[in-house]
């Protein structure tokens, strides 16, 4: 089912409401009435031989301790390695629905014991359903939690759990984590779905601190309570939530479970929800420096003696440039932690102490009488996250994309030779191509191109410098495939291979540089992306599917439905049940047209309705998450096929070859579709199109009339 998830602050729990369109989960309410079996209080033995783990080659303990790659064959070892784990794992990875909360989970016992995030499985003893990897669902009961560290534990309610003896992961250990250890996430972004596998995410620890693990595997919303994996298999966090920057997600260290693994057991709940961290000032009318416009009254920064018109130049050791270079480092840092922070006043130089803050539930105000005080955004409560656009910066040391890592992986991008193309418009690049036979013919993707100010030829140019023309031939909006022709014959076809990739295997997108532009890894098998949001909460009655609401700003409150009103066929399809009028829905594009025949009191009307997208529905949290991760592509819905992976992308770096390790191309990206996924059309569509495409279509290119989410 497909809902609406909003963040309820006062109760620290995300709510979900059914709505028509984009898939966010599979879960609805449901009257559970379970048997629940007595629980074991013992915590799980650590190395339980039934539970899966993995052996670490010596020949990889180096690497994953964070060592630059050593050659090509190191990185097939570590290939070889993390497909091995990410298909043991997904077993154990479940998906949570706890009423209107949702997440994920691990099962980390053969009788059944779930780790989750507090806010996640909520207040102890409330009934809840598990969804396995295999698509069943399961009863279970939410025990105890930490909100300190966001720890929160379940059981499987199934007497028969010995027949079951549930796949499980064992518990690590996290307070020996260093910086730069490789990891994997696992979980269900956005949601449970039926049609897709715990989406696996690789990358490395970023920060560590007592009471979090910091990485960049990337997550949002439906992630939370999911598990963070060492290369051994074993569980050394729980996903919490996000920060600013695609390299800011937080895990609780597993270390907190096992600590309080009693009092969770015995259903009790302690603690403080942690917040985020806070030094208390305004900025960021300086556009050359972080100059502080206004102090909040009583806040870190007041008490440390920091003034109107400082300008801060380092914070914690790291040079700070502008109030945005600020935020974000104050993002990295945890409350209660004290920090060196210098500053210029009157052209001299100040070393402060500061100890950061926590923010609250609510944005701090300052006293109405204080006419000083500007409505800046406060660096750095929650909402200031919330609302701060990641912008793409150079990795650092310790992360994914760090040059080091990036840059072992040029002998694949050398494979493939001059067959990556860089497309502009004169000025600026609008996407990357591939470059599919030696006469001149280029793939790229097409909404990133097609407009009505777009005069063709358009410039292009290749990795040895040379710049040609290329002409439009053909476009196929199915796949969102657009075919050029080049006035030149010195390029390189690039090899294809359709195999399907494993889960976990490495992926490098090259530009038209010698290095790779970035690296990730499979995080799901090849499935159908549809999209179309016509906004309206459902229910079912004996009459058929009724709305419920219509919400604001919606393809449905523009097409004036109404609550009551029940859906009788889409277009020419009629409506048995609310799966089915909600697949029928997604399998058309954001912008399309679609009649619906309801009957509103004795009344049957047809109603005509553009869908949207998921940006419409006004307050969406799940919207805000997304935006914390950069620009997405403007159509990433509406696919019949694609490869799921983590690799972090612009909008106008699509278009161009995702290789595999042997300098293949295993297709194209085409879309930068979640702050956690990017989207490459498979060598298998791809292969079967390029003929026909090299046929001129009759009509020459216009803007397609639909939009996409």
């Amino acid at each position: 089912m497909d809902a609406l998830i909003t963040f309820d602050v006062e109760k620290n729990m995300f709510r979900s409401n059914t709505i028509l369109g984009k898939r966010v989960s599979n879960l609805f309410p449901l009257l559970l009435v379970f048997t629940f079996a007595s629980l074991a209080v013992a915590q799980p033995e650590p190395g339980d031989e039934r539970a899966i783990t993995l052996s670490v080659d010596s020949k990889l303990t180096g690497f994953f301790a964070g060592e630059k790659p050593t050659s090509i064959d190191q990185i097939e070892l570590v290939q070889e390695h993390v497909q091995t784990l990410a298909e043991k794992v997904q077993k154990t990875v479940v998906g949570i629905g706890v009423g209107a909360a949702q997440g994920s989970g691990v099962i980390i016992s053969r009788d059944g014991y779930v780790l989750t995030a507090a806010h996640v499985s909520g207040q102890a003893g409330r009934n809840a359903v598990i969804f396995l990897s295999d698509g069943r669902r399961i009863p279970a009961r939410t025990l105890g939690l930490n909100r300190t560290f966001d720890a929160g534990l379940m059981k499987i309610a199934v007497e028969d759990w010995e027949e079951q003896n549930w796949p499980h992961a064992d518990m690590g250990v996290s307070n020996d984590i260093e910086l730069g250890e490789w990891v994997m996430a696992v979980g269900h972004p956005g949601g449970f779905q039926v049609d897709r596998n715990p989406v696996v995410r690789l990358g490395r620890i970023v920060h560590t601190y007592e009471d979090v693990l910091t990485s960049d595997c990337t997550l949002i919303g439906g992630d939370s309570g999911g598990p963070l994996f060492s290369m051994d298999g074993r569980v050394v966090g729980i996903h919490s939530r996000i920060g600013p920057e695609l390299s800011h997600n937080v895990h609780a260290p597993i270390d907190s479970f096992k600590e309080g693994w009693e009092r969770m057991t015995n259903q009790e709940q302690w603690g403080n929800t942690p917040g985020a961290p806070l030094i208390g000032v305004t900025g960021g009318q300086n556009d050359d420096a972080a100059e502080i416009e206004s102090i909040m009254p009583g806040s870190p920064a007041a008490l440390a003696g920091i003034k109107k018109g400082d300008i801060i130049i380092r914070f914690a050791g790291k040079d700070i440039t502008t109030f945005d270079s600020l935020v974000n480092v104050v993002a990295v840092h945890r409350p209660g932690e004290k920090v060196i922070v210098n500053i210029l006043r009157n052209k001299k130089e100040l070393e402060i102490e500061l100890t950061i803050g926590r923010a609250g539930p609510r944005i701090p105000q300052p006293p109405e009488e204080d006419s000083s005080f500007k409505a800046q955004p406060i660096a750095n409560d929650y909402n200031s996250w919330m609302s701060y656009i990641a912008s793409y910066k150079p990795a650092t040391v310790h992360q994914r994309n760090y040059e080091t890592i990036v840059n072992a992986f040029a002998p694949v991008v050398n494979k493939a030779g001059n067959s990556t193309i860089r497309i502009s418009d004169g000025q600026r690049q609008l996407a990357l191509g591939v470059v599919i036979s030696a006469d001149g013919y280029i793939l790229t993707k097409a909404s990133e191109i097609l407009s009505d100010e777009l005069e063709f030829p358009l410039s292009c140019s290749d990795r040895k410098g040379n710049i040609f023309e290329a002409t439009f031939i053909s476009h196929r909006p199915k796949f969102d495939l657009l075919m050029l022709k080049a006035d030149t014959r010195k390029l390189k076809p690039i090899k294809w291979n359709i195999d399907e990739q494993p889960l976990g295997s490495w992926l490098i997108s090259p530009s038209i540089s010698e290095n790779p532009m970035a690296i990730g890894v499979v995080s799901a098998h090849p499935r159908s992306i549809r999209g179309g949001l016509l906004g309206v909460f459902l229910g079912e009655t004996p009459d058929g599917v009724r709305v419920e609401q219509v919400f604001p700003n919606t393809a449905a409150a523009r097409a004036k439905m109404q609550r009551g009103d029940i859906i009788l066929k889409v277009n020419d399809i009629e409506i048995t049940d609310r799966e089915q009028l909600i697949n029928t829905v997604r399998s058309h594009l954001p912008g399309e047209k679609i009649t619906l025949h309801v009957r509103r009191g004795e009344e049957e009307l047809a109603i005509d309705a553009v869908l949207g997208r998921e940006e419409d529905i006004a307050g969406s949290r799940a919207v805000e998450q997304q935006n914390l991760g950069g620009p997405l592509s403007s159509r990433r819905s509406g696919f019949q096929s694609v490869l799921q992976h983590d690799t972090i992308l612009r909008p106008e770096q699509c278009g161009g070859p995702i290789l595999n390790t042997k300098g293949q191309a295993i297709g194209i990206n085409i879309a930068r579709a979640t702050r956690v996924a990017s989207y490459a059309l498979p060598a298998s569509v791809i292969v079967e199109v390029i003929d026909e495409m090299k046929i001129r279509d009759a009509d020459l290119p216009v803007e397609e009339s639909t939009d996409s989410e």
